[in-house]
């Protein structure tokens, strides 16, 4: 993982920007495989630059993968859903954003396959992943505390369960040459949810999202 600092100028920070995105392009169209020289092409600069914002290709796929994760957060996890109903009708709300997510993101079958190969990588992924369960943990824990949830229900075991049933059952959906429709998915997986923290999976009604 680099530890090369974030950029302190705006014309950094877009350069840097401009380098992953075109390292995300790059991954995308095979694969998983780029070269800091394709890399630097493609984002209009010399190579060198590239070890200045990342260290080394290294730290250019760490970075990828952490904003894999920092949208994923952003587009899951920071939803604002406490005027929606109980703890069951948040995760469902959440459960069909990380499904939306996935599956608009072209990276994400390459973090989960190619990439997930790499020994670095798969050691930033298991933090990140750890992140995530002990997020969901702590979720689960404030429904038992509210009442929403047995409290008989391991937290960190299920956390684990709903996130790990996430990550499986996209790669696999992602990994078909004829992908199964979303809402196919999200119902195999609240379903996995709902094992996990002991409720009835048709507990939660849908919340239609206001246009």
């Amino acid at each position: 993982m680099s530890t090369v600092p974030l950029p302190t100028t705006p014309k950094g920070l877009a350069t840097r920007r401009r380098l992953l995105a075109a390292a995300r392009d790059l991954a995308v169209s095979n694969r998983g495989h780029f070269e800091i020289a394709s890399v630097a092409a493609a984002a209009g600069v010399v190579p060198s630059l590239v070890n200045r914002y990342f260290g080394s290709k290294a730290g250019l796929v760490a970075a990828l993968v952490d904003d894999f994760y920092d949208r994923f957060h952003e587009s899951v996890f920071a939803l604002d859903l406490e005027d929606r109903g109980d703890w069951a009708q948040h995760e469902r709300l959440r459960l069909e954003a990380g499904v939306r997510y996935h599956y608009g993101e072209p990276l994400a079958a390459i973090v989960y396959g190619p990439l997930a190969r790499d020994p670095e990588v798969a050691r930033l992924e298991s933090e990140r992943v750890a992140a995530i369960v002990e997020r969901a943990a702590r979720s689960i824990r404030r429904g038992q505390r509210n009442g929403e949830l047995p409290v008989g229900v391991d937290p960190g075991l299920a956390g684990a369960a709903m996130f790990g049933a996430m990550r499986q059952v996209m790669v696999e959906a992602l990994g078909r040459p004829s992908r199964p429709r979303p809402d196919r998915v999200i119902d195999v997986l609240w379903r996995q949810v709902a094992a996990a923290v002991q409720i009835d999976p048709d507990r939660a009604t849908r919340i239609e999202r206001r246009s």
